[in-house]
């Protein structure tokens, strides 16, 4: 004959999943789908260009990651145009209190200290920081101005790209 155990208080209870960082929230004004345009200043890759294509940003299921997806083309005019292609993942790091990223696209294999960022908000834009330094800014106009500077020997930052993000979805 089997013996009837009582069901203990903490087995009857449903574990309860852990939930993803609030902060992750602060990154909602991005989630859509938009058109990008803009342009890049004389720098590293060369003469300035014109930039085109889309982005959209998305949660992962489970709330943890903002998933960034982007299929751009540099328009270098008579030297080509150049693809510009990858995904990004966003998540925050609890323990230090920043947003980190790492993303891979078509210029090439991953490299963790290049392919890598952290950053935070600065009042109302997200800045990122990492071989380059990105700074995105909703706007009054429901567009979002997305713009990249690059590091100089000296420590300073010279501006490599102003771009703006218009929602398509």
């Amino acid at each position: 004959m089997l013996e009837e155990r009582p069901v203990s208080d903490s087995a009857q209870q449903t574990p309860i999943p852990p939930q993803p960082a609030p902060e992750l929230r602060r990154l909602d004004f991005l989630v859509g789908t938009w058109k990008l345009s803009g342009k890049t200043e004389v720098g590293p890759m060369g003469p300035p260009a014109e930039l085109s294509g889309t982005e959209t940003f998305e949660w992962l299921s489970g709330g943890y990651f903002l998933v960034h997806r982007w299929d751009c083309v540099i328009d270098m005019g008579a030297a080509g145009r150049i693809p510009d292609v990858g995904y990004e993942f966003f998540d925050f790091d609890p323990e230090t209190r920043k947003y980190r990223t790492h993303y891979f696209s078509s210029f090439g294999p991953f490299n963790e200290e290049q392919s890598r960022y952290i950053g935070d908000f600065e009042d109302d834009r997200l800045v990122l920081v990492g071989p380059a330094k990105y700074v995105r800014q909703a706007s009054d106009d429901r567009t979002i101005r997305y713009d990249c500077d690059f590091p100089t020997p000296d420590g300073t930052w010279v501006t490599f790209m102003h771009a703006t993000l218009t929602r398509l979805s």
